[in-house]
């Protein structure tokens, strides 16, 4: 214990490394990979060799992830410079190098191979998919509502020239629709009764986002009014800006964040008041497009319209309540490509793991496929202990069921013939709640986290199960009482 517990003090208590990975990594296997690596940043071994000699100490436990990270990058690059070791620490250094000897026997005599592994799966330098998928510049919407009215377009309003009251609005002008001024790409709203009634009414943010352009532009346009939407689709982050014109007043500036629902803009005219007064809205996925941009005026067809365009009531329908990965308590993160998972707790990563996949690539679309799905899902049941059947032992103990198919998989099936309507829309219902989806359609279900019939190398296979996620039976023992029914996970 106390040549342990020196070993501990010598190498894990530099500043740079966390409690994580004291945690974590074998104290003597750490130390001797540190010090053969260290050794060999001064000497002309190359890094190829130095990861292998690193692998051969590490291999079968968890120093590979972590320390590999720490030890390795940063003492090759100069980095991470040895501690300073106290006089009365001198002893337990050098018995360091015999234990070491000691560990590398005991790793090489359990891994029994010829230490020529295939690389594992990385990122590109500096890329790090996690990080990117989460980064927001500002608050992501949750959901987007129509931007007048009570959002949904109904509800009374009054005349501010007659104080007349007014019930509703209507849609005077539709999406991608050819009319007098070419081609729609967005829609005219007005209100139910009188030309004008609504001039002067409130206009709202449809959703959470930040203003990039608040300006007058003279004729046609009047003042102009460009929110920037950041939200989570399925695995996906994605970027929409909603375009508001013909107002009377902007009330926010270039640059502020704004909420949903937020008063930012009243209702007016075009300059000339050649026309009643319609709120003119749009949502554009192109972010490139000048804010006055009118494709009729650029040679641009409706096929063009569509690809850079949503159709205002039709998205915001469909976009009513969204899922906030960054909001969430627990929320599980995989990415196929590196083949890792990350845990986040109250927004900070707790951990990341490696993962194993479906024995065939690419995104599950149907049962029996073999594939891994994309995309986000819940946590819907776990069980711990022994498993029946012939398969039973592959689970390695443990099983975390998730709720695929998800609304995005069914809006697929749909569209592919693969399930009903009626069934696409039980699936996008129960997804919704964080419940069980239907499993016996043609899309496949029975899908979530397991172990596996035994301990896996992460320089072997990684398509192991029928679409699963596999992960180490260390990992997945210790990550199961962490992850309640109803947290969120997303494929991406």
């Amino acid at each position: 214990m106390l040549q342990r517990r020196g070993i501990e003090v010598i190498f894990l208590r530099h500043p740079r490394v966390g409690h994580g990975v004291q945690e974590k990594i074998s104290a003597i296997r750490y130390a001797m990979a540190w010090r053969r690596m260290a050794t060999a940043s001064t000497s002309s071994f190359r890094r190829g060799r130095i990861e292998s000699q690193f692998l051969q100490l590490c291999s079968g436990s968890q120093c590979y992830g972590k320390a590999k990270r720490i030890s390795f990058d940063n003492v090759s690059k100069g980095n991470f410079p040895p501690p300073k070791v106290e006089p009365r620490y001198l002893v337990a250094r050098f018995l360091l190098w015999w234990l070491g000897l000691l560990a590398f026997a005991g790793c090489t005599s359990v891994t029994n191979s010829k230490l020529a592994p295939t690389p594992e799966p990385a990122l590109a330098e500096n890329v790090n998919v996690f990080d990117r998928y989460l980064k927001a510049e500002f608050a992501p919407a949750d959901g987007f509502d129509l931007p007048f009215g009570d959002a949904y377009g109904k509800g009374a309003y009054i005349d501010q020239a007659t104080g007349k009251r007014h019930t509703g609005w209507y849609l005077a002008s539709h999406f991608a629709e050819e009319y007098d001024l070419g081609i729609q790409p967005g829609e005219d709203w007005n209100g139910v009764d009188e030309d004008n009634t609504e001039l002067g009414q409130e206009v709202y943010a449809v959703a959470n986002g930040r203003v990039v352009v608040a300006e007058n532009f003279g004729r046609p346009w009047g003042n102009v009014l460009i929110i920037e939407h950041i939200f989570f689709e399925n695995h996906e982050q994605r970027k929409v800006r909603s375009v508001y014109a013909h107002l009377v007043a902007i009330k926010v500036k270039t640059g502020e964040s704004v909420d949903r629902q937020q008063r930012v803009a009243t209702v007016g005219q075009d300059p000339d008041n050649r026309d009643p007064a319609p709120l003119h809205i749009e949502m554009r996925w192109d972010q490139t497009l000048a804010p006055t941009y009118w494709p009729s005026a650029e040679g641009k067809d409706q096929n063009w319209v569509r690809q850079h365009y949503a159709a205002p009531s039709e998205f915001i329908n469909t976009h009513r309540k969204l899922f906030v990965p960054t909001r969430e308590a627990t929320l599980l993160l995989i990415d196929p490509t590196s083949y890792k998972m990350r845990l986040y707790q109250q927004g900070k990563m707790q951990g990341e793991y490696d993962v194993s996949f479906g024995q065939s690539k690419g995104q599950k679309r149907l049962q029996g496929d073999n594939k891994t799905p994309r995309g986000m899902y819940f946590i819907i049941y776990k069980h711990r202990g022994k498993f029946a059947g012939d398969y039973g032992r592959y689970y390695g103990g443990h099983w975390i069921k998730i709720n695929y198919p998800n609304r995005y998989d069914a809006s697929w099936g749909v569209a592919n013939g693969v399930i009903t309507p009626a069934q696409q829309q039980q699936i996008s219902a129960r997804w919704q709640q964080r419940a069980p989806t239907l499993e016996t359609t043609g899309l496949g279900g029975g899908i979530g986290f397991h172990g596996w019939i035994r301990e896996w190398d992460n320089s072997g296979p990684r398509h192991l199960s029928w679409g699963c996620v596999v992960l180490h039976i260390y990992d997945i023992s210790r990550l199961y009482d962490q992850l309640p029914e109803g947290a969120m996970v997303v494929i991406l």
